[in-house]
C-alpha cells in the first residue's frame, strides 16, 4: 500500500468542484427555455406586462348584412392593436384555423376594420360570416422585452371575441 500512488486531495477537491460548476450551468441553460420573457406595455405612461393588457382590450364585432356577408369589429377600449389573428371553424368541419393577419391590421382606439379588406399573412381567401361556424378575433398586443427590444405578444384565446 506504501508505494501506490493516487490523486492529491488538492486535485481531486478541485476537479469535484468543477464537475458541479459545469452540471450548474446545464441545468440554468436548460432551465432558461421554461422562462418566457416579459413582455411590458406602456399606456399613457401606465406600464404593465402585456398579458394584463389582454383583458382590458375591448373588441365590438361588426357584421354587415349586405351581399358579401362581411365582417369586421371595432377597437372600443383604450388598448392599440398591433395585429390580429383569426381562428375560424367551418361549417360542417371539426377542426378550425389560425389565420394571422399581419399587414396593415394596426387597430388603434376608435378605429374599425373590416376584414374584407385585409389580406391574410399566409394568402387565406376569407369567406363571409355565413360560411363559418364560428370567428374568433384573438388580438396581439406589441410591446418591449426587457432588453429593450420590441416583441409581440398573442393574447389568449380566452380574451378573445366572437363573431
Amino acid at each position: 500500500m506504501k508505494y501506490k500512488k493516487a490523486v492529491s486531495p488538492v486535485v481531486s477537491t478541485v476537479l469535484l468542484i468543477m464537475i458541479v460548476i459545469v452540471i450548474a450551468i446545464i441545468i440554468l441553460l436548460w432551465a432558461r427555455g421554461f422562462v418566457k420573457e416579459v413582455i411590458e406595455k406602456n399606456i399613457g405612461g401606465n406600464v404593465k406586462r402585456a398579458n394584463e393588457y389582454c383583458n382590458e382590450v375591448q373588441l365590438t364585432p361588426i357584421v354587415n348584412d349586405d351581399d358579401e356577408k362581411t365582417f369586421g369589429f371595432r377597437n372600443d377600449g383604450n388598448v392599440p392593436i398591433y395585429q390580429f389573428h383569426l381562428k375560424v371553424k367551418e361549417k360542417g368541419k371539426g377542426s378550425s384555423q389560425v389565420i394571422e393577419f399581419t399587414k396593415d391590421a394596426v387597430l388603434n382606439p376608435g378605429f374599425a376594420i373590416t376584414i374584407e379588406d385585409k389580406e391574410a399573412s399566409n394568402g387565406v381567401d376569407i369567406s363571409g360570416y355565413d360560411f363559418y361556424e364560428e370567428i374568433k378575433v384573438i388580438p396581439v398586443l406589441l410591446g418591449k422585452t426587457e432588453n429593450g427590444g420590441v416583441k409581440s405578444f398573442v393574447c389568449p384565446e380566452e380574451t378573445a371575441i366572437k363573431i
